[in-house]
């Protein structure tokens, strides 16, 4: 999808402000949340669920309120989609709203705002063995905190790595996807450099700051956030893994420009590697002359792809303060993952991971599939939580990130700029 449903780029200024409308980060600032009741005693008359959601999810949303509508006679969903695609303005609006008593009882949430919630609202755990049919569970562990199960992931993405085969090809690299740990992508981009004289990588710090270097970190086998909450990857091993940045950079061999213009020098054959997302596939699809030849590939790691990538898109929480919304919230939430509802929310418009493997075997059996989004539809490997940090810090923790990775792209050693970003994350942290 397109870069701003994932931005969080404009967090840091929504964020403080979402913090100041709830009245503060400390745990349970956001009010109570009910536990759900027994649903069969719970009257549907009467009853009124509200949702916030973003755009992207309005397709499966009308579907699963249409479902619901039915299998409860009397139940009303009030489900207008929110402007905005951005997550970040999603949780200004619903933090807005609750300060004025107008709390929505279940909402779609960024991943990497989870933190956020919980640390917050204090929302309603998830049962897992409420989700339907063909639910891939692996996926759950996305919207855990500590153990615990608070999202159910919708629309799903992870970090890849856009390859051009024809200019891999001219500088002599035939196979793509042998490409597997960092040594051999910086001697690709090398190569192609040398060949052409232009830069033949991007990795972007504009939007994604903080996906991008988790899924570099994580890819390597190192933790991002470390067991007691504070900065993981302050490490040797950690340092060289996010040094790859600034190894580009001395090489020359890094465009280092924003995702968009990225994509668009890749789209025109300009580029050999772009660091890019599984959401983003469909656009490229559409966008790329019908000679372009390029593919994805599974992120290299340090030494080979060593742990599991975080999930990037979005998933939905449940804030309700009443025990029978809560329930029919995560009635609502079953209908929403639904092989019909994946098929509307991750389908033909979309590169999103299904969330249900039946809703990927049916887009599997369609015609003239582009192999770029068999590659997205396929991916079924375990992902973790996107962030991890305190929620209250987001903001400023992806600014400080951001910083880290403008630095390194000019070719600051990571020896230097990896433990001054450490020690100026776990200060915010208390760490």
């Amino acid at each position: 999808m397109r870069s701003k449903i994932l931005a969080t780029a404009a967090l840091a200024t929504v964020t403080a402000l979402s913090l100041s409308a709830c009245g503060g980060a400390e745990s349970g600032s956001g009010g109570a949340v009910a536990s759900a009741a027994a649903i069969d005693q719970c009257k549907p008359e009467g009853t009124t669920l509200k949702l916030a959601f973003a755009p992207q999810g309005t397709p499966a949303v009308e579907h699963a309120k249409k479902i619901m509508e039915e299998k409860y006679p009397g139940l009303k969903i009030d489900a207008v989609a929110a402007q905005s695609g951005n997550y970040s303005d999603l949780t200004k609006q619903v933090v807005a709203d609750t300060a004025v008593g107008k709390r929505p009882d279940l909402i779609m949430t960024g991943l990497g705002q989870l933190r956020f919630w919980t640390d917050s609202y204090n929302p309603a755990p998830l049962d897992p063995a409420t989700l339907p049919e063909g639910y891939q569970k692996q996926f759950l562990t996305a919207g855990e905190v500590d153990g615990t199960t608070y999202l159910a992931p919708f629309q799903i993405s992870t970090p890849t790595m856009l390859v051009n085969k024809k200019l891999l090809a001219e500088a002599g690299i035939t196979d793509p996807s042998s490409i597997k740990d960092f040594a051999a992508l910086e001697d690709a981009a090398r190569k192609v450099t040398a060949k052409t004289g232009k830069p033949s990588i991007n990795i972007s710090s504009d939007d994604l700051p903080d996906w991008f270097s988790q899924a570099l970190v994580q890819s390597s086998g190192e933790k991002y956030v470390a067991e007691d909450g504070s900065f993981g990857f302050d490490t040797p091993k950690g340092r060289e893994a996010i040094g790859l940045l600034a190894r580009l950079a001395k090489d020359k061999t890094s465009l280092n420009v924003r995702m968009d213009d990225g994509q668009a020098q890749f789209v025109a054959g300009n580029l050999a590697f772009h660091m890019a997302t599984t959401s983003r596939i469909v656009k490229v699809v559409k966008e790329a002359p019908k000679d372009l030849d390029w593919m994805p590939i599974d992120l290299p790691g340090l030494n080979g792809p060593e742990g599991e990538l975080p999930a990037g898109g979005n998933g939905w929480v449940v804030i309700s303060e009443d025990s029978c919304k809560a329930a029919f919230s995560q009635a609502m939430v079953t209908e929403m993952l639904t092989k019909e509802a994946s098929l509307l929310s991750s389908g033909k418009d979309y590169s999103y991971i299904p969330v249900n493997k039946l809703a990927t075997e049916e887009l599997l059996k369609g015609d003239n599939i582009a192999p770029q989004m068999r590659y997205a539809w396929t991916y079924d490997k375990p992902l973790t939580v996107w962030g991890g940090f305190e929620g209250a810090q987001t903001a400023q923790i992806i600014d400080t990130v951001r910083n880290m990775m403008e630095q390194l792209a000019t070719g600051k050693p990571a020896d230097e700029v990896v433990p001054a970003t450490a020690k100026s994350i776990n200060s915010m942290l208390g760490k």
